[in-house]
C-alpha cells in the first residue's frame, strides 16, 4: 500500500513538473499608442539678467505660484513646465521598446517685485533716465517637442503591474511666446510698447537627456496606465527658457503620467508557466 502511495506521488510530482514546464505564447501588441501628460519643475540657481529694472529685489514666480510656496527669490526657484502629446511605442524584443512623438509643453514665468511695483528703465541719457512702475511683467511660451525613448523590463513575464527603467532624449523647439506688462498706474500704458519691445526672446530651441523609472498598470494586449518618474533631467544649451532669468546647474525632474492603446495584435512572445 504504501509503495503504491510512493508511485502516485512520484507521478502526481511528475505531471505537476510536466506542468510546469508548459509553454504559453502570448498575443500582445507590437505597436501601442502613448496618451501622455506631465508636469516638469526645474531646480537649481537662477541667473537674472534683467538690466532695464532698478529695484535689485525683485523676485521670480511662476503662474501657479501657490502651490509652489508663493513668492520666492532670485536663486534655487522652481520653474514648471506642463505638457501633454502623442507617443507611439514599438516592441522590439520581449523587455525592450523603443517609442518616439511628439509633445506641447507651456509655462509662464512672471516678475514681480518685493513691494507694489518695480521700476522699469524706458530711456537713459547722460544726465537723466527715465523709469515706470511696473507692478509685473509675464510672459508665456509654448514649445513643440519631440521625444525618443528607450524603455526596459527587468522582468519578462508581463504581469499586471510591472515595473521598468526608461531612457530618452528631448528636442524643443519654440513656437509661440507672449508678452504681458501691467503697470502701477493707467497713465502709463502709453509705454507699453516700449517695455515689450526691450524684453527679449526666448530660446529658439532647447534640448534635455533624462533617465528615470515608471509603473505599468494592466496587461500589454489591454489598455493600460503607466505613471513615470523622470530623474535627472539634464538640459544642454545655455539653458535659457524664458527671457527672464536662466537656470545655472539645474538638473529637473518630471512626472508623466501615460494612457497606453493597443494598435495591433502579434504572437511574439512566449513564457514558461511556473506554478
Amino acid at each position: 500500500m504504501k509503495i503504491k502511495l510512493l508511485i502516485s506521488s512520484f507521478f502526481a510530482l511528475f505531471l505537476m513538473q510536466i506542468q510546469a514546464q508548459t509553454e504559453i505564447t502570448y498575443s500582445i501588441p507590437q505597436w501601442r499608442l502613448g496618451i501622455e501628460a506631465g508636469v516638469n519643475p526645474f531646480f537649481g540657481s537662477i541667473s537674472f539678467f534683467q538690466p532695464n529694472i532698478r529695484d535689485s529685489r525683485a523676485y521670480f514666480i511662476d503662474n501657479d505660484s501657490d502651490y509652489y510656496g508663493g513668492i520666492m527669490s532670485w536663486g534655487g526657484k522652481v520653474c514648471p513646465s506642463f505638457s501633454f502629446g502623442l507617443k507611439p511605442e514599438y516592441l522590439i524584443k520581449k523587455r525592450l521598446t523603443l517609442a518616439a512623438g511628439i509633445r506641447f509643453n507651456f509655462f509662464t514665468a512672471t516678475l514681480y517685485s518685493d513691494r507694489d511695483f518695480f521700476l522699469w528703465k524706458l530711456s537713459e541719457t547722460e544726465t537723466s533716465a527715465h523709469y515706470a512702475k511696473v507692478k509685473n511683467i509675464s510672459q508665456k511660451n509654448y514649445y513643440l517637442e519631440i521625444p525618443l525613448e528607450v524603455k526596459l523590463f527587468p522582468r519578462e513575464k508581463d504581469y499586471a503591474v510591472r515595473q521598468y527603467f526608461v531612457f530618452g532624449a528631448a528636442f524643443n523647439f519654440l513656437v509661440a511666446s507672449q508678452k504681458e506688462v501691467q503697470f502701477l498706474n493707467p497713465k502709463m500704458e502709453k509705454y507699453r510698447s516700449n517695455v515689450l519691445d526691450q524684453i527679449g526672446k526666448p530660446n529658439l530651441f532647447q534640448g534635455s537627456f533624462y533617465a528615470g523609472a515608471g509603473l505599468k498598470f494592466g496587461k500589454l494586449n489591454h489598455p493600460c496606465g503607466n505613471i513615470e518618474i523622470h530623474f535627472p533631467v539634464v538640459m544642454y544649451g545655455n539653458g535659457k527658457k524664458e527671457t527672464f532669468a536662466k537656470t545655472v546647474n539645474a538638473p529637473g525632474i518630471r512626472i508623466q503620467t501615460i494612457l497606453q492603446i493597443p494598435m495591433s495584435k502579434k504572437h511574439i512572445l512566449t513564457y514558461t508557466v511556473i506554478d
